[in-house]
């Protein structure tokens, strides 16, 4: 053969080669060329040398425990691994459960989240939603959420506490496979988007990811705009910048995407924490140079993660040695108080700050954890029964008991500490004064007893 014909060859089998490549990347990874396109020309962000880059660091979890001796195993050993650690504002860690379990019974599901509850009524995090659905339809997925919602707040989740309390959450769909992004797999309803919306949520934690369903935007927050016409539709959108605003439908949340070179193999790295996984020091450092951050407030930097928690195998990075490990990197390179201020954030939390960057907000991002949304009941309230919260204000506390079993409240602010009895409807007037009126329907005694005053007092019943 020629030597022309054998360099035709080479170049028609290069071409070949490189199509090949090409259409493969565009049909199961149309996100990689920006990726690298973002990666080899990023620069580091300047930062005013005059105040510290504030981390607020947001560690989600797609919560899909078997049996409930995973969420047992959880409530007692995150407390003690949380109890070690601080932020820069004195805040242990935070973990947002993204709650999503296969044995939904109506027992079993109330078990599960008022032990979930308990934990973020004591600080350790919050409460979200997560779902795995298939081959539905707008009308379906709709009444699926509608009823995980309600199923949610009877124990305090997804719902403010303030006057006017509002149906709220986040969301992390299962399989990532948000607005039908995975060929009508593991979803099929092309206007997610928009249904979320209307029904409470703020914003989506699902991405980053790693196949056709990451979005081409990728270490980025920003809006996305539903096309009920077609999937994907936060596959782009318009990034949230300071003294800009809300657009589209929903808020678009995500985590860090990095491409690497280990011990000679190529690395994708979309934040995802598992034994196979762990989160080192290098990986560590790798997300916080992803800076994610409102534009034009690059000195807040969101670095969010994610797991599988309830799966037992993964309980050592998460709660053995390899968190341990990572919350010590954190601490100690991340907050230093000079270069860097470190903050733990529930999902709630961080949309909050970002909102408060968008509205031009600056300083120290612990002000803003409760900016638009407010704290849901379950942070304010303990109660081991069912229950409907009707209103939350310093002029008045309302609650409405939805079981059939001896009411056991608690709340965290407030003259009154703890009511029990059979309790049906429960009213603290001034509730945040020193000697609040409380009325109680029931049967039976009610006993009520005042913050910092021992024993229980009998009330009488009213109403």
């Amino acid at each position: 053969m020629r030597k022309s014909t054998l360099r035709k060859l080479i170049v028609v089998l290069f071409l070949l080669a490189a199509s090949g490549i090409g259409f493969y990347v565009h049909r199961t990874k149309p996100w990689l060329p920006g990726l690298l396109a973002q990666q080899i020309f990023q620069k580091d962000p300047s930062f005013s040398s005059k105040q510290p880059v504030d981390i607020v660091f947001v560690f989600v979890d797609h919560f899909e425990p078997h049996h409930i001796a995973a969420v047992e195993r959880w409530e007692k050993m995150y407390r003690r691994l949380a109890d070690r650690h601080r932020d820069a504002d004195g805040r242990k860690p935070q973990h947002t459960f993204f709650w999503y379990w296969a044995d939904d019974r109506g027992d079993v599901t109330l078990r599960n989240l008022t032990r979930l509850a308990k934990l973020a009524y004591e600080g350790y995090g919050e409460v979200e939603l997560h779902l795995h659905h298939n081959n539905d339809t707008p009308l379906t997925v709709t009444r699926e959420l509608q009823r995980r919602i309600k199923l949610s707040q009877v124990t305090g989740a997804f719902i403010t506490a303030e006057e006017k309390p509002k149906t709220m959450y986040a969301f992390i769909h299962g399989m990532w496979a948000l607005d039908n992004s995975r060929e009508g797999q593991f979803c099929g309803v092309n206007n997610e988007l928009e249904i979320l919306r209307k029904t409470g949520c703020y914003a989506d934690f699902t991405h980053s990811s790693w196949g056709t369903m990451n979005p081409t935007l990728t270490n980025s927050l920003y809006y996305a705009k539903d096309d009920p016409s077609h999937p994907k539709s936060y596959d782009k959108g318009q990034i949230v910048q300071a003294e800009g605003e809300a657009w589209g439908d929903l808020l678009i949340f995500e985590g860090p995407s990095i491409l690497s070179f280990e011990k000679g193999r190529l690395r994708y790295d979309h934040g995802d924490v598992t034994v196979w996984d762990l989160p080192t020091s290098k990986r560590i450092d790798r997300w916080m140079r992803t800076a994610i951050h409102v534009k034009g407030r690059p000195e807040w930097i969101f670095v969010k993660v994610f797991t599988h928690g309830a799966i037992a195998r993964d309980h050592e990075p998460l709660l053995g040695k390899g968190a341990e490990k990572m919350y010590e990197t954190l601490e100690k390179k991340y907050n230093d108080g000079k270069r860097y201020r470190l903050h733990y954030a529930t999902a709630r939390e961080a949309y909050n700050i970002l909102k408060a960057a968008e509205a031009g907000r600056s300083g120290n991002p612990n002000d803003y954890r409760n900016f638009v949304i407010p704290p849901y009941a379950n942070q304010k309230i303990l109660a081991n029964v069912p229950y409907q919260l009707i209103t939350y204000s310093s002029e008045r506390i309302e609650v409405v008991s939805v079981g059939d079993t001896e009411g056991h409240f608690q709340f965290k602010e407030g003259s009154v500490e703890e009511l029990r009895g059979f309790l049906r409807h429960v009213v603290i007037e001034s509730p945040f004064d020193g000697d609040p009126r409380v009325r109680v329907e029931g049967k039976g005694t009610a006993w009520v007893k005042m913050r910092n005053r021992e024993g229980f007092k009998e009330v009488a019943l009213q109403w």
